[in-house]
């Protein structure tokens, strides 16, 4: 996979764009992945609420299941303000955008502050899957995880999900524990 930093307007981005205080611009990249197709990364910013909102209506069942472990979750403005309103430090998202400005994945961790563990997750659209996507986000947020001064991740996934089981297998994280059905795997950065 290739990255370039570089923020073109084909993925719907433009560079004089709001960014709020504390926006980190040496995440925003280009990534090429495996079948060619590029995406834009860039941490999210507020304006982003519409693009979650539509995907979120668009998302297959088993895609939220996966993601929130229950079926049918619901996005109130609670929920959605807190996907899109970040501090950049201790909470961090990343947004991959197909050219066109379509969000396809998103990768995040959720921290305390001044601690040096936080959680992640991920979300991939189905048809991006299996071409590096979710590895070139997670390789990524470990990279900005580390470069914040975060010394621990942990992800929890459903114990039935085995693409993500190899994923963070292959990114080094430790062998999960299972509990109830949930899965949780670590690595120590």
């Amino acid at each position: 996979m290739n990255e370039q930093r570089e923020t073109p307007a084909r993925f719907g981005q433009s560079p004089a764009a709001a960014r709020p205080p504390g926006y980190p611009t040496e995440l925003e990249r280009i990534l090429s992945l495996r079948d060619g197709r590029p995406v834009f990364v860039r941490p999210v910013i507020p304006a982003d609420e519409l693009a979650f909102e539509r995907e979120w209506r668009e998302a297959d069942p088993e895609t939220l299941y996966q993601r929130f472990f229950t079926p049918q979750p619901k996005l109130d403005a609670r929920r959605l303000h807190s996907f899109t309103h970040v501090d950049y430090q201790w909470r961090l998202a990343l947004v991959a955008f197909a050219e066109g400005g379509r969000a396809v994945g998103i990768a995040r961790y959720e921290g305390v502050p001044d601690q040096e563990s936080a959680e992640i997750a991920f979300v991939v659209n189905p048809t991006w899957r299996r071409a590096g996507l979710a590895s070139g986000l997670l390789g990524l947020l470990v990279e900005a995880a580390r470069a914040r001064g975060l010394r621990h991740l942990v992800a929890l996934f459903l114990q039935d999900n085995p693409a993500m089981a190899t994923l963070l297998a292959r990114a080094g994280f430790g062998p999960p524990q299972v509990n109830a059905g949930v899965a949780a795997a670590e690595i120590t950065l």
